[in-house]
């Protein structure tokens, strides 16, 4: 545990992380309780489906915008920017309702806004971590940034069920925009190294920096199997969100409150996954370690095929949420090491608009597939093609060198 208290002992990281932190959790409370507002002031299903659409998709289509930004901007100004807007958004919510100026179209214009500034926090704190700790503390670096991460999805829903119970749901999305202020706050009194603020002007276009961004991305092929590797993760826990409700209402015979303490007890697998990733890093194995985290999280859910009990279940997702925790911090960790500095941001914003596509289109495979075949079965043949898939990558040399 040592790496790590060092690194908290670090005035940069330190205000950094907090700021993370505050914002995360923040995030989770304000888009449960601003998935509960627009239901109950609209009471319609349809209007939930396009505000979830509108928050989520500014990530798939922005990413090569955000990476070029990030490496043409002081990453200090791009995140306290993005944070002040950010809470201008979620505060304006609830302010514009209590005098009735809130319709559909423009609660629709504010969350659209809202996900198009996301993705200028969420890659500004994977590219400006190399700039505040040493290579050889980005492992641990990158396992306390998803230990947040991890925590937030964990703790956000059950916070904002506590907060939305007895202040209401708008008091729940102006303290969303509170947290986007602190967490500004916190980025302002970072000291940005100078030549982290002071970016060389020697772009030419944006389509050109994009298309080197690609090639660069493609080009370092550990960089591009370790991309394709979080693309088959994510698709499999999409199907995951659609088929683990379904398995537990007709399989199982279970009420909501056992998904919820399945759902829990995956992430608590995972913050425990995520801690422990950054004693991994270090050394030239870890694309072995994470194509046996792969392979293993495949593993876990294969006896769902033929165990229905509730115990098995509890087991399965257990075992998969602490090897799915501990992929994403080391898979950062190695792209922040190959990829040069000044290509960070694109690289990093380029494999998010990939990475995204991940998890909704997991969840569209889900729910077809749920139309045809058992939800036991669903789950368990994604656990085989995960395997095959950590097969695959295991079988790289690119990819086991790294």
């Amino acid at each position: 545990m040592l790496p790590y208290v060092r690194l908290f002992r670090q005035r940069n990281f330190a205000y950094m992380t907090i700021a993370d932190a505050v914002s995360v959790l923040g995030d989770q409370i304000g888009w449960v309780a601003l998935l509960w507002f627009a239901m109950v002031t609209t009471n319609h299903a349809g209007y939930l489906g396009l505000l979830g659409l509108a928050f989520g998709l500014p990530g798939v289509l922005l990413g090569a915008v955000v990476g070029n930004v990030l490496d043409g901007t002081s990453h200090k100004t791009v995140l306290v920017t993005a944070n002040m807007l950010l809470a201008i958004v979620f505060m304006a919510i609830p302010l514009l309702y209590q005098v009735h100026a809130l319709p559909m179209v423009v609660m629709f214009g504010l969350v659209l806004t809202a996900g198009c500034l996301t993705p200028f926090t969420s890659a500004g704190w994977m590219v400006v971590i190399p700039n505040l700790v040493k290579e050889d503390e980005l492992g641990p670096a990158n396992s306390i940034v998803e230990t947040i991460w991890n925590g937030a999805s964990l703790l956000g829903p059950l916070l904002a069920g506590l907060l939305i119970a007895r202040f209401g749901a708008t008091v729940s999305i102006f303290a969303d925009g509170v947290s986007f202020l602190v967490a500004a706050l916190c980025v302002f009194l970072v000291n940005e190294p100078k030549q982290h603020s002071e970016k060389p002007s020697q772009r030419i276009s944006f389509f050109h920096d994009t298309w080197d961004g690609i090639k660069m991305l493609y080009g370092l092929k550990a960089v591009w199997w370790i991309t394709l590797g979080a693309v088959g993760f994510l698709l499999a826990y999409g199907q995951l969100e659609v088929s683990l409700p379904l398995f537990t209402h007709n399989e199982l015979a279970s009420s909501a409150a056992i998904l919820g303490s399945i759902w829990s007890t995956y992430f608590v697998g995972s913050l425990v996954g995520s801690a422990f990733s950054g004693l991994t890093s270090k050394g030239n194995r870890s694309g072995v370690i994470m194509a046996f985290m792969v392979i293993g999280w495949g593993l876990s859910f294969v006896p769902m095929l033929w165990f229905h009990s509730l115990w098995v279940t509890f087991i399965c997702v257990a075992l998969a949420g602490l090897l799915f925790g501990g992929y994403p911090p080391l898979a950062r960790t190695v792209v922040q090491r190959l990829v040069p500095k000044e290509f960070l941001g694109r690289i990093l914003g380029i494999r998010g608009s990939i990475i995204a596509l991940g998890a909704p289109v997991g969840s569209y495979l889900g729910g077809t597939f749920g139309q045809w075949f058992p939800s036991s079965m669903v789950i368990g043949a994604t656990g085989f093609v995960v395997v095959v898939i950590g097969l695959m990558l295991l079988s790289l040399r690119s990819f086991r060198t790294i």
